[in-house]
């Protein structure tokens, strides 16, 4: 790879914006599952068998596998900007013979899902590198049955990441209530539910 190409790589690692792809393999090291593992957050989505999830930005699918085999009656839609991050992805879940997951591409401002389609969504350290936070989150309501849940998770060191206090103010803003907040050594998520119908 080019030296230009590597600067461009290190400016969006320790910069705002989109992980990049090309250090995807950074996000699913061992050493993330003694920091991060997948199980914690599993514990925290409230999944039954039979739930429709939507994962936002799961990079190369480190959580996904898990939530796939939590879901098996259900589906797991996986959604992200990069098309060469749903690519590591797909590979992921192919190894671990997750049937049930379906990978889109696009922006999270723009979700392109019926009203009501999931009973979950959830980001780990995605929402401050979307573009337009609060439309993401008013696309998220939208696209979640009436008392969803609305999972955000950030995590330390991520130069992107959104402070408890920010993440409560901006759900709350958009129509959710705020049911739970979690922290731990790796950063917090906050689960919330919307506290009407979604719009439309």
């Amino acid at each position: 790879m080019a030296l230009s190409r590597w600067r461009d790589v290190w400016r969006r690692f320790t910069g705002r914006g989109a992980y990049p792809h090309e250090l995807a393999f950074l996000l699913t090291i061992p050493l993330r599952r003694l920091i991060q593992p997948p199980g914690v957050l599993l514990r925290r989505l409230d999944l039954r068998r039979e739930s429709n999830v939507l994962e936002i930005g799961p990079g190369p699918g480190y959580f996904s596998v898990a939530v796939a085999r939590a879901v098996p009656s259900g589906r797991l839609v996986l959604y992200d900007l990069q098309r060469e991050m749903l690519a590591k992805a797909r590979r992921r879940l192919a190894r671990h013979r997750a049937a049930n997951a379906a990978f889109v591409q696009g922006d999270g401002a723009r979700l392109p899902f019926r009203a009501g389609s999931f009973d979950v969504a959830f980001l780990v350290a995605v929402l401050g590198e979307v573009p337009d936070p609060e439309g993401c989150i008013e696309s998220m309501r939208r696209v979640l049955r009436p008392g969803g849940l609305l999972s955000l998770t950030e995590t330390i060191g991520d130069p992107d990441a959104l402070t408890q206090d920010q993440a409560r103010a901006l759900v709350e803003r958009k129509g959710f209530e705020v049911e739970a907040v979690f922290a731990d050594r790796a950063g917090f998520t906050l689960n919330a539910r919307s506290r009407s119908q979604h719009p439309g």
